[in-house]
């Protein structure tokens, strides 16, 4: 069991590295056309995606302490 920290701070620093690649994209959707929207969009999106992975390693965590 000793490589479970090492796959949280593995799975943090994708996450990490995904939100800064969903923040750069968001950038250049904005200046694209310079519509914040965009970028805004794009973030979201970005959030979205980042939270719903979050949940469901939540869930598989919770689930995993349960057996």
């Amino acid at each position: 069991m000793n490589d479970v920290p090492e796959a949280k701070r593995l799975i943090t620093w994708i996450m990490a590295a995904a939100a800064v690649w969903g923040g750069v994209l968001a950038i250049g959707a904005w200046r694209f056309n310079h519509n914040v929207w965009r970028g805004v969009l794009v973030a979201g999106c970005v959030a979205a995606f980042l939270g719903f992975w979050g949940a469901m390693l939540a869930i598989r965590a919770r689930r995993l302490r349960g057996r």
